[in-house]
């Protein structure tokens, strides 16, 4: 009799689990779905069956890493983030809503890159700003300066970096370089720049603006006295702050040059019109202003309205147009 009992228990189960089974195929679950939801406790189950649960659940189901008593919290976040962040953030404990919402402004954002995923996380702990922390990770400067520093990648020509983390090989010489006239200043520029700086000069001239180049193409031996001289006058940390170490100075690269209109110094060049033309306008021509006075906290150098980088006109428009620097722009659309 009572195996008569047990045995009659059991084709009561086998027949409620088939009829689970049909009613979850009745949904149009696939039988790989159905063999992962009948796994589930009762409770669970009873949801997928009422229809509280669909296929936003089975999507975390499927996932690596699920733990079935954390479902309704996988949930919460769902659509916001990668089903696999929300798992590992979940599980981690380390997931709440004002984490979720930068994390969308994070991922959401242009200058977000997977590689850097880590490091973003781990200064969101820090800063409260999305854009502060995509900044400092992107440009690297949560190293210290002159630190971990990696060769400047010259098959980017135009597009190369040179700042405090990349550095130009001692004996690099441009070999297009040329003489500016001297009507429109003194130095050498490498050829395509000349033309470009030739148009800008043009017409800035007609607006009254005699912009003369005056400082231009600079060897890593010239840069290297330049700025030892500086360091008999101001402390290395000061003179860091405006003058780059040899090997680090754009004007190694033939690319870059120092304006200034006749009677003016560089350090009152800021107070001239043409100093505010310039900053507005000379992305036309395939220039950026390198340095603005607000980046300085990002470049690492005091803000420089006379320095011009040439870039080409379609990358420096867009570099202008987003209102980064360009070394924000190279972490994420020219650096591989």
């Amino acid at each position: 009799m009572k195996f008569l009992l047990i045995l009659l228990l059991m084709l009561n189960l086998c027949s409620c689990q088939k009829s689970n089974r049909q009613l979850l195929a009745d949904k149009g679950y696939q039988e790989e779905e159905i063999e992962l939801i009948l796994q589930l406790k009762e409770e669970n189950l009873e949801r997928f069956l009422n229809d509280e649960y669909g296929n936003e659940a089975l999507e975390f189901i499927n996932a690596p890493w699920f733990q079935e008593e954390k479902l309704d919290a996988y949930l919460s976040y769902y659509g916001r983030l990668d089903t696999g962040k929300i798992i590992d953030m979940v599980n981690k404990g380390i997931l709440n809503e004002d984490l979720a919402a930068r994390l969308e402004e994070l991922y959401g954002s242009d200058y977000y890159l997977e590689k850097n995923e880590d490091l973003y996380l781990k200064y969101l702990e820090v800063y409260s700003d999305v854009r502060d922390v995509l900044e400092i990770v992107n440009t690297k400067r949560y190293k210290e300066l002159y630190s971990d520093i990696m060769p400047t990648d010259l098959s980017k020509d135009y597009l190369m970096l040179i700042n405090k983390y990349y550095q130009l090989p001692a004996d690099y010489e441009p070999d297009d370089l040329v003489y500016v006239d001297s009507g429109l200043g003194k130095g050498m520029l490498r050829e395509e720049v000349y033309e470009a700086y030739k148009s800008l000069y043009k017409d800035a001239l007609d607006l009254g603006y005699n912009l003369q180049v005056v400082s231009a193409y600079r060897s890593y031996d010239y840069q290297k006295g330049l700025y030892e001289k500086y360091l008999r006058y101001d402390p290395r940390e000061i003179v860091d702050t405006y003058s780059a170490r040899p090997g680090h100075s754009e004007h190694q690269s033939g690319l870059c040059l120092d304006v200034s209109i006749p009677g003016y110094s560089l350090d009152d060049f800021y107070l001239t019109d043409a100093s505010r033309w310039l900053a507005e306008n000379c992305w036309k021509y395939g220039f950026i202003i390198r340095y603005p006075e607000d980046k300085t906290e990002i470049t690492g150098y005091q803000g420089e309205p006379w320095q011009l980088r040439y870039l080409g006109r379609q990358i420096a428009e867009d570099v202008y147009r987003r209102g980064i620097t360009y070394d924000e722009y190279y972490a994420c659309f020219v650096e591989e």
